[in-house]
């Protein structure tokens, strides 16, 4: 019906426009409304909600990069125009009988045509494979519609040989793929933000839910078919000893029962794709936002301690079988069996709702809310007993002492104790609603009792019905009494989506496709106006001016290091000033793209060595960097012969924090990784303080060599290291000032 309902309406629409079409281009002839269409497209079938402003301002801003969205450069033009979408283009390389198995609406493949006339390029987008045919839609094109093709007449639209050529795919998926897109509010409890990320997680999984609502439903009827073949058994026995109705009712019984195994068979194999697409959707998002979260924010935790929140995942996932599998069913069983025994008497309907009304109401909903969010106290308290934990096996030498063993065991107790009164105050709750369940269970099943029993001695109710009602009461019961183990599930999987939550909606830098044009040489910085305090309060720049011409050296001294730490921030991009401006070479880098800055600048500061090997580590992803300019400039920092000693060379595996190489060496391999890609700007927080005079005069020489590409800043200590720069910040308590080596 649905279907007619279309057709008539494209009909109708074709036959009032048909003139008017005729007269406009079908086709989209400008780069910005095909990327558009294509990327609104994506978005919707993503399930993916774009603010419509934001992503004209995104268009507007890309219009000064691409001024003619050409062929050659409209794949570029597509990928920066994705990031304001929040979605994530992937190119894979495969043929289609790998593709045809994974198709579907929600997951859809993109296939390019190049334009032999030289102009914008065809977009096709393939949304389902049935039976050798495939579901395309053109998104080139202002009128077309999705049609089925054959797989022959596939291969023609696209200019493929056979299925088996392996091509290039366009495949979409969302940046953030768990959190959801609305903005969590402070002002909500964390209760209610809880409940709104469970309800995104179930919309764009929707359809794995639904099969496994569905088959529930099929598993929850087929249940209740020994209480119904006891009635009829029952009833046959009841007229007289007949053998062959109970040989066919025992095969029914088996075959039923068996389809409801099969049924749940399947079910639990949804929801195990279901658990690994989530852990993949959380792994996914941590990757994608950590590095994005502003260092204000990171300021008031510890990054280790954030990340633990990862293993809730596994939390999140058991909760997620439990709940669809065993928590569903008990709430279908339940229903069902209430629907069946209110066919045998009109009384059973008011019997169902009293004990709904008891149960669902006074005991799951009203005592709900308190137990999860004491559960959610309970996780917060766990997480506070780990991270001392962490604290106690970080610093090994301080709790080796007496003292500090004490200390350490005095600590651990008091939160262990708070831990304790937590779990305290939730039990008391949730034992509450296990005691209302269990006397519900005994409640009704002696009403049921009492009520067949009248019924049948008043002819109302057949003895067999009454034995069939008690059967199906007393399993709907039973479940409910356990389902205390469900809300248990429940209240864990609250507690730990709120953990993820907290990590996921720590602010992130603003996301910026405004261009930074890219410089041929040097970065010229300048912070103008610059007001920076702390969350506390406490100022750290009023109306601070710095200029650093490009190629210039310049050293930072500092009576409090903090402060040079936050300036080195400043200039990087890390942290936003309260107000002021940060520019390269005019241009405020917090207006434009800041990926494009950051690929330009280096931030080198502390011991960010990386479990991976020595080459790793320099590279980090960039393979186009050859081993010959690695060597080369490893030899020039004095560290090649080192890695040479070692049994795998360049390969060898580092530990977090270099191990097997000491904090020397581990310096300069930052340093390498630093000035490998050819930076424009460089940023050294103090690491070069704790180099021998050798690997200190070698360093030195590459940074300041003549003719670099690089403007440099050094915060240090160092009175030889100070000397050789061209200007010396000093960064004083009330005043700073800058002067100019002589």
């Amino acid at each position: 019906m649905l279907k007619l309902l279309q057709s008539l309406v494209r009909h109708f629409r074709y036959q009032l426009f048909k003139s008017k079409e005729t007269e406009l281009p079908i086709r989209l002839s400008t780069g910005e409304s095909l990327a558009q269409s294509i990327l609104d497209f994506l978005s919707e079938s993503l399930s993916i909600q774009s603010v419509p402003s934001q992503i004209l301002e995104g268009f507007r801003s890309l219009r000064s990069k691409f001024p003619h969205q050409s062929k050659l450069e409209f794949l570029d033009y597509l990928l920066a125009a994705s990031h304001q979408y929040q979605i994530k283009l992937n190119f894979v390389q495969k043929s289609i009988l790998d593709i045809r198995n994974y198709i579907t609406k929600d997951a859809p493949f993109l296939y390019q045509i190049k334009s032999p006339d030289h102009g914008l390029p065809e977009f096709y987008v393939i949304l389902g494979y049935h039976a050798s045919s495939y579901l395309i839609r053109p998104l080139h094109n202002h009128i077309a519609e999705e049609e089925w093709y054959s797989e022959k007449e596939f291969l023609k639209l696209f200019g493929i040989k056979t299925p088996k050529d392996v091509v290039d795919w366009i495949v979409a998926e969302p940046m953030f793929p768990f959190s959801s897109q609305k903005e969590i509010h402070s002002t909500s409890s964390a209760l209610k933000n809880a409940i709104k990320q469970i309800y995104h997680l179930i919309r764009i999984e929707s359809k794995d839910v639904w099969i496994v609502f569905i088959y529930g439903i099929g598993i929850g009827i087929l249940s209740l078919v020994v209480p119904v073949a006891t009635s009829s058994l029952v009833n046959i026995v009841a007229f007289g000893v007949l053998l062959q109705p109970v040989i066919i009712l025992t095969l029914l019984v088996v075959f039923f029962l068996g389809f409801a195994g099969a049924m749940q068979t399947i079910q639990i194999y949804v929801v195990e794709i279901l658990q690994r697409r989530v852990f993949v959707r959380i792994a996914t998002e941590f990757a994608v936002r950590f590095p994005r979260i502003r260092q204000d924010a990171l300021d008031k935790h510890h990054n280790p301690e954030l990340v633990n929140r990862f293993f809730d995942t596994m939390t999140i996932q058991k909760s997620i079988h439990s709940l669809l599998v065993d928590g569903l069913a008990v709430i279908l069983t339940t229903v069902i069996g209430f629907v069946l025994i209110s066919f045998y008497h009109p009384i059973f309907i008011v019997f169902s709702l009293f004990i709904l009304g008891v149960g669902g109401y006074l005991v799951i909903y009203q005592l709900g809310r308190p137990a999860s969010e004491n559960y959610i106290k309970i996780s917060k308290e766990k997480y506070k007993v780990a991270a001392w934990l962490e604290e106690i096996s970080r610093h090994s030498a301080l709790f080796h002492s007496t003292f500090g063993s004490h200390f350490a065991i005095e600590r651990a107790d008091s939160l262990i104790r708070d831990y304790l009164f937590a779990r305290k105050k939730y039990f008391s709750v949730y034992i509450k609603q296990i005691i209302g369940l269990v006397g519900i269970q005994a409640l009704a099943s002696a009403i049921v009792l009492g009520i067949g029993g009248y019924l049948v001695i008043h002819r109302q109710l057949t003895i067999g019905q009454l034995v069939a009602a008690e059967l199906v009461i007393a399993k709907v019961l039973s479940d409910i009494s356990k389902f205390g183990k469900q809300l248990d599930s429940f209240y864990s999987l609250i507690a730990a989506v709120d953990k993820i939550n907290s990590v996921f909606h720590l602010p992130t830098l603003t996301a910026k496709t405004v261009p930074f044009e890219t410089p041929k040489g040097p970065i010229q910085v300048q912070l103008s106006g610059v007001d920076y305090s702390l969350s506390n309060g406490h100022k750290i720049f009023t109306q601070f001016n710095l200029k650093v011409q490009a190629g210039k050296t310049i050293g930072v001294l500092s009576n409090t290091p903090y402060d040079a730490h936050i300036l080195l921030d400043l200039l990087s991009g890390l942290r936003e000033p309260n107000s002021g401006i940060v520019e390269y070479n005019h241009q405020n880098i917090h207006e434009v793209s800041k990926e494009q800055i950051q690929s330009h600048t280096v931030l080198v500061r502390g011991n960010e060595i990386f479990e991976g090997t020595i080459l790793e580590n320099i590279r980090v992803g960039r393979e186009e960097i050859s081993l010959i300019t690695i060597r080369d400039l490893l030899d020039s920092l004095g560290l090649w012969k080192t890695i040479q000693s070692l049994p795998h060379g360049i390969h060898t595996q580092l530990l977090t924090f270099g191990h097997p190489f000491d904090n020397v060496q581990s310096a300069v391999l930052a340093m390498t990784r630093a000035l490998i890609g050819n930076p424009k700007l460089v940023l050294i927080d103090g690491i070069l303080d704790q180099l021998p005079p050798a690997l200190l005069t070698s360093c030195l020489k590459l940074l300041l060599q003549k003719n670099r590409e690089w403007t440099v800043v050094i915060v240090s200590k160092s009175p030889n290291i100070l000397g050789q720069m061209d200007q010396i910040l000093k960064l004083e308590d009330d005043s700073h000032s800058l002067k100019v080596n002589s």
